[in-house]
Formats: C-alpha cells, sequence, structure tokens
C-alpha cells in the first residue's frame, strides 16, 4: 500500500524521488513558509514544546491547525520580524527551493506535510558543556514514506532545515549526536571508566545526588549498602563484579565529569493506532559517548552504562523504533 501526501486543503502532493536538500533559514522564514501553508509553524512547535511526552498523541500530528496559530502579545514581536519584511522572507524561500509566486513549491507542501503528519518521528535534544559555555540543541525528525524532514537549531532564532530519503536517515541521526570532545569544558580528572558497567538503579541516584550536593563522605556507605552488585568490564561478554573503591570512584565520575547529555524520544503509533514512544538517554564525557540503559536483574533495577560512538545512534533508535510501532 502506497502512502498519498496531501496538503492542507486535502488535495493530492505529488511524490518524487527525494533529492535531498540542507538549507539555514531564519524562524520568520520558517513561519512565513508555515503561514503560505495555512499550517502551524515547525519553529514555533520546536521553541514551546517542553520537551515532555504527555501530548504524544497531538505531537505525531495530523495536517492542518483546528485553532488560529498562537501569536505574540501586542508589542512582543521579535526584531527580525520588524527587520525582514515578507518580500525579503518569500526571496529567502524562494532561493531554497520552497515557495514560487508567493505561493509553496510543491516541495515546500511535501516538506510540510510530512512534518505535521508523520507515522514516525524522533526529538532529540542535547544540552553540552563547552569552553565557550552550555549549549543547548534541538533537533526534530518527521518521517512519512520515504520522506524524512529535520529541523535543528541552537537558540531558536536560526534553524537549519533539511529533507532527505528515509534510506539516508541513519547518517542525519548520527551527525546530530556528533561532538567534537576537544571542545569540551574542563573536567577535575580525565580518568576514564570502563567500557561496560551494570549497577544498581537506585545506587546511581543516590550517589549523583550525593556529589551534587558535594556529600561525598556518603558515598562509601552507599556503595557498601550494594556491595557486588556492580559488573563491570570492555564487554558484555566479559563482565566482572567489581571492588567497592572502584564502584565509588565510577560513580562520583558519572556525576562530576560528565560533560553532556542527549536525551532522544521516538514516537509513532502502533498497528491498533495507539501513540507510544521509546526513550533514548546518553551521557558525554571526555572519551565519548556512554548510553544509559535500564534492566532488570534479579528482581533489582539496574542500569547498564556503555560506551557508545555518534554512528550507534540510528541503531539505537530503530530499535525503539520498532517497539512502538509493533
Amino acid at each position: 500500500m502506497s502512502v498519498i501526501l496531501l496538503d492542507a486543503q486535502g488535495n493530492e502532493v505529488e511524490q518524487r524521488a527525494v533529492t535531498p536538500r540542507r538549507v539555514r533559514l531564519s524562524r520568520a522564514a520558517v513561519d512565513r513558509l508555515a503561514d503560505l501553508a495555512d499550517v502551524e509553524s515547525p519553529a514555533a512547535q520546536m521553541v514551546v514544546s517542553t520537551g515532555s511526552l504527555d501530548s504524544l498523541g497531538d505531537r505525531l500530528g495530523t495536517l492542518g491547525r483546528d485553532t488560529a496559530p498562537s501569536t505574540p502579545d501586542d508589542g512582543a514581536a521579535p526584531a527580525e520580524a520588524e527587520d525582514e519584511t515578507e518580500a525579503d522572507l518569500d526571496e529567502v524561500l524562494v532561493a531554497a527551493g520552497l515557495v514560487a509566486d508567493a505561493t509553496p513549491t510543491e516541495e515546500g507542501r511535501a516538506v510540510l506535510t510530512v512534518w505535521h503528519a508523520p507515522v514516525l518521528a524522533v526529538e532529540l535534544e542535547m544540552l553540552v558543556s563547552l569552553r565557550r559555555g552550555k549549549v543547548r540543541v534541538r533537533s526534530w525528525h518527521r518521517n512519512l514514506d520515504d520522506w524524512v524532514v529535520c529541523l535543528s537549531t541552537g537558540d531558536g532564532d536560526s534553524f537549519e532545515l533539511s529533507w532527505l530519503s528515509a534510506d539516508d536517515w541513519w547518517m542525519e541521526l548520527g551527525r546530530a549526536a556528533y561532538v567534537d570532545t576537544r571542545t569540551l569544558s574542563a573536567a577535575l580528572t580525565d580518568e576514564t571508566i570502563p567500557d561496560v558497567v551494570e549497577t544498581p538503579w537506585d545506587l546511581l541516584l543516590a550517589t549523583g545526588e550525593a556529589v551534587q550536593r558535594r556529600r561525598f563522605e556518603l558515598l562509601d556507605q552507599m556503595v557498601s549498602d550494594y556491595s557486588g552488585m556492580t559488573l563491570a568490564g570492555e564487554s558484555l561478554a566479559t563482565l566482572e563484579t567489581a571492588d567497592d573503591p572502584d564502584v565509588r570512584r565510577w560513580h562520583e565520575q558519572l556525576e562530576s565529569t560528565s560533560r553532556g547529555r542527549l536525551h532522544a524520544a521516538v514516537m509513532g503509533r502502533s498497528e491498533r493506532g495507539r501513540p507510544g514512544a521509546g526513550i533514548v538517554e546518553w551521557v558525554l564525557f571526555h572519551d565519548g559517548w556512554r548510553s544509559l540503559t535500564p534492566f532488570r536483574r534479579d528482581g533489582w533495577n539496574m542500569v547498564r552504562i556503555e560506551r557508545r560512538s555518534p554512528v550507534d545512534l540510528p541503531r539505537e533508535l530503530a530499535v525503539r523504533a520498532a517497539e512502538v510501532t509493533s
């Protein structure tokens, strides 16, 4: 069965091979494109969203809007909107191939259709501590049939819009997780933790809270309460019971030397039409990413902390996508 793309008026959008593009647009330009198509602005959705999964069904979306879009209070319009006229914005959108004669092109309509009515959505949020300060980046991806549309921003004013074939999506997801570790802010120690650590979830939470409050004297007792439960090694096949002093040191490092965090939510609908979500959590250190994966062992809530590379992110997200759409 082939998917038919429809615009806001219910007209069929001609499907064609996806020609990958990547363009940089201001918030005003993204809003202008949506306004010309009479749909909600993707940029507005990203800026307003809190990252909560409570409105999961709504965020998967349907094309068109039932209510008028929200507008700023009188006098609260951004300065950029005053500086850029509609003609200026249209010129930018024409150059991007999204607008022609003040009307969205077929490609522009397809981009907005995929954004507002995806069958699968991935929302990534990354907070990284760099030498120049903390940076928060959002990258939202929408998939329908062979199309993938991505919108990313680091400040809510400047956006990168891209569209590509679903076959190439994995490269875009890996790109979203890439960080040059040479630019990270300094840490007290560059000592690394093992490639794989399995430890009680409650212990991880408790030691993290103690480090945040600088109650380091509590760490030894906390680790002793869960003595023998933490395993570590170079791979899942070589895990061995870790000594308490090592466990204490690793838990302190997990909280004090981490330099970033990545949160990814995969959203889709099952065959019965029910919305579902899968979550991926990574933590960034000077030697790269570590994933945090909860699991159960002998009735205990555990977490597996495992070395990861940006190229591993598409695979993890694919597993979550299969879970929520099955």
